[in-house]
């Protein structure tokens, strides 16, 4: 992909480039997984972007797009730069329209080189006669339409250029280099800002994003991370399968851990997080490859365990935010009293609960959840924090089978 540099700016070790680049180059150069990069969100629905073909055929003025570059992926020679990798920061929901409005227009040039029948179609007929086509392309009848309407509108001498010039005009975009996995990811915060809101989960994912790849290396192979872009938290609980865990559970359990206290993943947190005051290397004990290591080689046996005592329930269990942060929770006041290492307390799981699952009586607690007045509480509140002092209450030795009516505190009716 080539560009025409126009301006540059320096912020601490970045580079920003304002770079021209005709559309077309743009996304005939779009990697295959290009919606993939794990800052992005999941492509939403938004009625005025779903009506950029008529921006793109018209040749109007389309915001500027951010990109990042590595290292070596780039060159620069005067005011030209040729760029063989890039990732979109922010800017994906255009990039996604305009690669399926590309797509549409070329598979309409085909067509019409077939036949000019399909000049002369409506919409409904268009979707009927082609619906598998533009499925395939994330497209619709109605971009398709909206194309061959514009081609009617021409004059013969326009018809034989106008459709496939319309992305021959530049296209403005933001390119960084040299920006730290931290940087891109406040980047894209920021760019979002006046967007519609990043799910809380998906904000802390980001936050933490460097956890990825140390999670990935973990040789694990029945591992299976699942983000918030994937699957919202709510979803993901009720069709969990044994090995899955969701990327905002383990944090906000990490992070109960280290407080020794339920973390809920609320904007209260996020904001927390990204306050001056804020220290990820408070968390050092915890983000490192051998406690990630031992985390999640701890939740696998916990699973497996608890899928072999109680099969599906202890499935579902292991799938709720409530059940992994309330333990977790739990396991850290203990190891805070009894000032153990995050290595210890893990190993403390292990003996407690991982080698005895019927210690946690999940038929008893589903019992008793199940008989609360739901009119008179916070159910998701009192889950966890029954869940929290019982297994608290395990770890100390108190009960050697959790009580659940005990920790519900009456609630049950």
């Amino acid at each position: 992909m080539n560009g025409i540099i126009l301006d540059k700016m320096q912020e601490n070790a970045g580079t920003c480039y304002l770079t021209k680049i005709t559309l077309s180059d743009f996304v005939t150069s779009l990697p295959l997984e290009y919606q993939d990069y794990e800052v992005q969100r999941e492509i939403v629905t938004n009625t005025y972007l779903d009506n950029l073909i008529d921006t793109v055929l018209q040749q109007k003025h389309i915001p500027p797009i951010v990109l990042v570059i590595d290292d070596g992926k780039f060159s620069i020679q005067d005011e030209k730069i040729t760029i063989t990798e890039f990732k979109i920061l922010d800017g994906l929901q255009r990039t996604y329209r305009l690669k399926l409005i590309w797509d549409s227009i070329q598979f309409f040039n085909g067509q019409v080189l077939l036949s000019a029948e399909i000049l002369g179609l409506k919409r409904i007929q268009l979707s009927r006669r082609y619906s598998e086509e533009l499925e395939k392309m994330n497209s619709n009848s109605k971009v398709l339409e909206g194309i061959i309407k514009y081609y009617n509108e021409k004059s013969k001498t326009e018809k034989e250029v106008v459709v496939q010039n319309c992305f021959n005009n530049y296209q403005w975009f933001e390119i960084w280099s040299n920006l730290t996995p931290e940087q891109e990811v406040n980047k894209m915060l920021v760019l979002n800002a006046g967007h519609k809101p990043v799910k809380t989960q998906h904000q802390l994912e980001l936050l933490f994003l460097n956890l990825i790849p140390i999670i990935k290396k973990s040789g694990l192979d029945s591992f299976v991370l699942v983000r918030e872009k994937d699957s919202n938290s709510t979803v993901f609980s009720k069709n969990r399968v044994k090995g899955q865990f969701h990327f905002s559970h383990l944090i906000t359990s990490i992070l109960s851990l280290n407080e020794g206290k339920p973390i809920t993943a609320n904007v209260n947190l996020v904001h927390k997080t990204q306050s001056s005051d804020f220290e990820i290397e408070q968390f050092d004990p915890y983000f490192n490859y051998e406690f990630l290591h031992k985390f999640i080689e701890i939740l696998l046996k916990l699973d497996t365990s608890l899928s072999q005592q109680y099969g599906e329930l202890g499935i579902k269990w292991m799938g709720r935010e409530v059940s992994l942060v309330g333990m977790f929770a739990a396991l850290g006041k203990f190891g805070i009293k009894e000032s153990i290492s995050a290595l210890v307390m893990l190993e403390k799981l292990d003996n407690s609960i991982v080698k005895n699952p019927a210690s946690l009586n999940l038929s008893d607690y589903e019992v008793v959840r199940n008989n609360l007045d739901l009119s008179k509480i916070n159910i998701g509140t009192v889950n966890k924090n029954a869940i929290y002092n019982g297994i608290y209450a395990l770890l100390q030795n108190n009960e050697q089978t959790i009580i659940w009516s005990n920790h519900f505190k009456g609630q049950a009716v």
